[in-house]
């Protein structure tokens, strides 16, 4: 796991189940250590966490588009000591 993937760990876990956008998830990592960051990366890059099963993408009750970690991905950040 690279840099953005442990950020975009990080930035799931509070969020459970409610999960966040990628736009919300964009602007986090901005904030952060990932000032020139697009859309598409961070498109890319969760999809690359869903490939390995520790994040997943779902569509709430209220149709927005949203991705959650997984019980992979707490695992991975427990490993990481974080």
């Amino acid at each position: 796991m690279n840099a953005l993937h442990v950020d975009l760990l990080l930035a799931l876990r509070p969020a459970a189940d409610f999960g966040l956008a990628a736009a919300d998830l964009l602007t986090d990592m901005r904030r952060g250590r990932h000032s020139a960051l697009t859309l598409p990366e961070i498109e890319r890059a969760l999809r690359e966490l869903a490939d390995r099963s520790f994040v997943f993408f779902f569509t709430s009750p209220l149709g927005s588009k949203r991705w959650r970690i997984g019980a992979l991905g707490v695992s991975a950040l427990q490993e990481e000591k974080l």
